[in-house]
């Protein structure tokens, strides 16, 4: 990684680096969150090898799928097709509160639309949305 992206990662944009990232992370023959876990946790250490990234991070009561840099918490949810699924994740959200870094929540596989927009009027009605002006920390990102 060169000094730019070191930089852009460090003190610009931390989050718009990883957002990118994923954009152009093409997972293949994945089925299960763990596997798609495993083949994100890879495509980042190979781009960021100069940065931290640490899978089923766990500190107090958060519990994270992958934290970058200690910056950027990327959450993932395959296949987010029932009610005990979303509400699974808002506990986890709830629980993320307490982080000072950036939420991103990943989507994979079946998203069931109806979740998705409860899982958005959730994360706005929260004030946790990064668009808002108070300073939000979630973006969810649908792969």
């Amino acid at each position: 990684m060169g000094l730019l992206e070191r930089l852009r990662f460090n003190f610009w944009d931390p989050v718009g680096m990883i957002i990118s990232l994923i954009e152009a992370w093409k997972p293949t023959k994945c089925k299960t969150e763990r596997a798609y876990e495993k083949s994100l946790y890879s495509f980042l250490h190979e781009k960021l090898e100069d940065i931290q990234i640490t899978r089923q991070y766990a500190r107090g009561r958060i519990r994270a799928d992958l934290v970058v840099g200690d910056k950027v918490i990327i959450e993932l949810k395959n296949n987010l097709n029932s009610t005990t699924k979303y509400q699974r994740l808002v506990g986890q959200i709830s629980e993320y509160k307490e982080w000072e870094g950036h939420i991103l929540i990943l989507l994979t596989g079946e998203t069931d639309p109806n979740l998705r927009k409860q899982l958005k009027k959730y994360i706005d009605r929260e004030g946790l949305n990064d668009d808002d002006l108070n300073g939000g920390t979630f973006t969810i990102i649908e792969k």
